[in-house]
């Protein structure tokens, strides 16, 4: 799979948002893919797939004043299938599969501030799909830091593999954080340790995940190489 995302970067053109995949209302509307049509599989679920009604806390490393609470936008979840030819095609995934996609939404306005409305805040995206080239991949936007994001975590897990800007730098079995033990966690870092220019917001540079919880923390850094981290206190999943 190395190198095989470069072109697939924009992976997903974030900002356009969920409504680019419309049609196939009704299950005769495509061609039938039979067996050879690909659900996302449980593990893969089992890592970054939350319902409605899940949140976390995360507290601002640097200052353990600030918050900030993170939940799975409402009615947010879509599930799309990818065969070649219908108007729901995704053209990042093979033919004949599904594409899994939802929001994640910020609280708190002075960090996660969306910059087309003060009042409100930006939104995580999370997208579950099957790559040209084999494998299954997990893809994060954070609202903070869109620069870079992209992939950052597949299976087969092949340690050191290269998902555009991101490499899975390790995976562990057990990891003691914030006097909680997180089972089965992966570590994805900046393949580029790039910051962003001044006319970008920040990028993501150091991503810690775990199976059945999620985000669990991140590092993020400016144009003025300034690194904001926030790590998880507190959550409530449901899967």
């Amino acid at each position: 799979m190395k190198n095989r995302l470069l072109t697939t970067l924009a992976v997903f053109a974030f900002a356009l948002g969920f409504s680019l995949w419309t049609g196939c209302k009704e299950k005769d509307d495509c061609p039938p893919c039979g067996d050879a049509y690909k659900t996302i599989p449980q593990e893969m679920k089992d890592w970054a797939l939350f319902d409605d009604g899940s949140w976390w806390v995360y507290r601002l490393a640097d200052d353990t004043t600030v918050f900030d609470t993170v939940r799975v936008s409402p009615n947010s979840k879509r599930f799309f299938r990818s065969n070649g030819t219908c108007g729901d095609n995704n053209p990042h995934a093979i033919s004949c599969s599904e594409t899994i996609t939802y929001g994640l939404q910020h609280s708190n306005k002075t960090y996660f501030a969306n910059p087309f409305n003060s009042n409100l805040t930006v939104y995580d995206e999370i997208n579950l799909y099957y790559p040209h080239g084999g494998g299954v991949f997990l893809s994060y936007k954070n609202g903070k830091a869109p620069s870079n994001a992209g992939v950052i975590f597949g299976m087969p897990i092949i340690i050191d593999e290269k998902y555009s800007f991101h490499c899975l730098s390790d995976t562990l079995e057990k990891f003691v954080f914030m006097n909680k033990e997180f089972i089965n966690v992966f570590i994805t870092k900046n393949c580029y340790n790039t910051p962003s220019t001044n006319d970008l917001p920040e990028t993501m540079q150091e991503i810690y995940w775990s199976k059945n919880v999620g985000l669990i923390k991140i590092r993020l850094i400016n144009a003025q190489k300034k690194t904001n981290s926030w790590e998880l206190i507190n959550y409530e999943v449901k899967q």
